[in-house]
């Protein structure tokens, strides 16, 4: 199953233990491994350091390590088993010398080299070693190096080598190697991942008058492979006993990617290298079969048909892929991870502020499907509105009009392409009043004719009886007011007033009609007077709002006044729950007036 940036741990100490197939010595010890314990052995069971705990070791003595970071040391006894914990991680070459006893067993750790070639972990004794659940990684040596022992086993191991030459795995056989040259050698691989230039080398080497290097014999069950699988006994030579340093490799339900055609010595009394293959794909392209193989991640995408569902079981192979999820089994994954679709998860956000009979936005982009990157991804959104209707849409967002005021629960559930649903997401959607205010225009009403100056005669008569006659002209001071009301209280009163036609008879209306035809209006601004703008951002000006309901507009003395000419003055208003606009109608909320000299 693909784990991004995760590892699940499993509880291996019993897993461990049952794989110490030989007694154990009768002083048998159980000891805890945490920074600052100091040296430990005899009654005292608490070591500070994987080196102390590897001086008081003795075979079958079993090593707890705390959580923390610890240098590496050399094992020199075998059948010891080192089992840590989520958060153990190890700085440099865990070696494994001893030459006697059942293999050791090193299980739950995080182990990392960094130091020039050296690879992360070195087994040179005939005892052998078994890595179970771990993290191996070398920056620029090999992963694991196997020298000797006959039982060996990785398994749920991640192994990585980062140097450009270096293999994962690699397993030696040289007959000139004291101990251990002349010894057969074994390993069993199952459900891991060996990454590096290679995944896996096996060699064997001897010259003609050197000891026969002993046999190697490789077997993997479910294993990833991606790099190739290198098998070499072609420099086994022996002249005086031919036929030594035989290579043996068998990948059952395998990936192994890139293999190199195995090499022999083929010379009189040649011997043998075999690379077999059973349910294992050789010669598929990654990007079909991998996640992300470009960065490395070589869990199984959702879409390999090549590799899912088309595999077998033998039975004793571990029961759990590299991240402990059960191989069900008797049908399974090929290679190391047993793929199992993660359901995608919601999520819902309302936009905006829900009014009725007005569209919100609900958004469900922040969905997340774990494969959606990699062969999967959300293929469905299916929305509950919490007011008795549903719908369903393959895109993340979705305008949705209630009916009424009051709170409602939306859900939104998200289906992948795999056919995993995820939970439902929740929001709660306040529906508030959506009806604008009505706000209506009572002065000027309708068609006024409004003239710019008032002229007033005044007639006098003199003592002698003559009669004068005084004009008096006065300019005329406009003013607006209506009515504004809503259920929600009002918040404020917006007008425009835009001059749409001018005075025919002169040259400024000629001027104006022009403008206009350049998609230009002439709005009225509160402190500068009538201006040639856009249509679209029409200039707006703030009424008075009175206790009576009313409201009104008087336009600064000190503002240039209009000119004559045919107006439109519009009104809007919010309410008390942000809805904008006027539900009057249309002749009530917008009337032409005219200006006159």
């Amino acid at each position: 199953m693909p784990r991004l940036g995760r590892r699940q741990w499993m509880t291996t100490a019993a897993a461990a233990l049952a794989l110490l197939a030989a007694p154990t010595a009768a002083h048998a010890a159980t000891y805890t491994v945490a920074a600052g314990n100091g040296p430990c052995g005899g009654a005292d069971l608490s070591c500070g350091s994987l080196a102390e705990a590897a001086t008081a070791a003795a075979q079958g003595d079993v090593f707890n390590v705390a959580p923390g970071t610890y240098t590496a040391a050399e094992f020199t006894v075998g059948g010891v088993t080192i089992v840590g914990a989520p958060g153990v991680a190890i700085d440099g070459t865990m070696t494994f010398s001893s030459n006697s006893g059942p293999p050791s067993v090193l299980a739950k750790v995080a182990l990392s080299q960094s130091n020039n070639n050296a690879p992360g972990i070195f087994v040179s004794g005939a005892a052998g070693l078994q890595v179970l659940d771990s993290a191996i990684v070398s920056f620029n040596g090999d992963g694991i190096i196997v020298n000797g022992g006959a039982n060996n086993t990785i398994i749920r191991t991640l192994v990585v080598s980062g140097g450009a030459t270096t293999s994962a795995v690699r397993i030696d056989s040289n007959g000139v190697t004291p101990n251990t040259g002349q010894l057969a050698k074994g390993l069993l691989v199952e459900s891991s991942i060996l990454n590096g230039a290679h995944s896996l080398t096996a060699t064997s080497e001897c010259l003609a008058t050197d000891p026969p290097a002993g046999d190697i014999t490789i077997v993997g069950h479910h294993v990833t492979a991606p790099n190739g699988v290198v098998i070499d006994s072609s420099n086994a030579n022996r002249l005086l006993a031919p036929g030594t340093g035989n290579i043996a490799a068998t990948f059952v339900d395998s990936i192994t990617l890139q293999n190199s055609p195995p090499k022999r010595n083929a010379f009189i009394g040649g011997n043998s290298a075999t690379l077999d293959t059973t349910r294992t794909l050789t010669t598929n392209d990654p990007n079909t079969l991998f996640a992300d193989p470009a960065h490395k991640n070589y869990r199984l995408r959702p879409d390999a048909t090549a590799a899912i569902d088309v595999g077998g079981f033998t039975p004793g192979e571990s029961a759990t892929d590299i991240d402990g999820e059960p191989r069900p089994g008797p049908t399974t994954d090929l290679g190391a991870d047993e793929f199992f679709n993660a359901p995608p998860v919601a999520s819902l956000v309302v936009k905006g502020t829900a009014r009725a009979g007005q569209p919100v936005l609900l958004d469900g982009s922040g969905s997340t499907d774990r494969e959606g990157n990699f062969g999967g991804g959300i293929v469905a959104y299916r929305w509950d509105f919490g007011d008795g209707t549903t719908q369903v849409t393959t895109t993340p967002t979705v305008l949705h009009t209630y009916a009424g005021e009051g709170a409602a629960g939306a859900q939104l559930v998200v289906l992948d392409k795999q056919g995993g649903v995820s939970k439902p997401a929740v929001a709660r959607v306040d529906v508030g009043d959506g009806v604008a205010p009505e706000v209506t225009i009572t002065k000027p009403f309708a068609g006024q004719r409004i003239h710019l100056t008032t002229v007033t005669k005044k007639t006098t008569t003199a003592k002698d009886g003559t009669k004068k006659t005084t004009t008096t002209k006065k300019k005329t001071r406009l003013s607006f007011g209506g009515a504004a009301k809503d259920k929600s209280g009002v918040a404020f009163v917006l007008l425009t007033i835009e001059k749409i036609g001018g005075d025919t008879s002169s040259k400024s209306a000629k001027a104006s009609q022009s403008a206009a035809s350049k998609a230009q209006c002439t709005w009225f601004d509160a402190k500068k007077g009538l201006l040639k703008l856009s249509c679209a951002k029409p200039k707006l000006l703030v009424a008075k709002l009175l206790k009576d309901g009313s409201w009104a507009f008087t336009p600064s003395s000190k503002t240039k006044a209009m000119s004559p000419g045919l107006y439109r003055v519009s009104a809007y208003g919010a309410d008390g729950s942000g809805a904008f606009g006027n539900s009057a109608a249309s002749k009530d909320g917008v009337v032409r007036f005219r200006l006159v000299k």
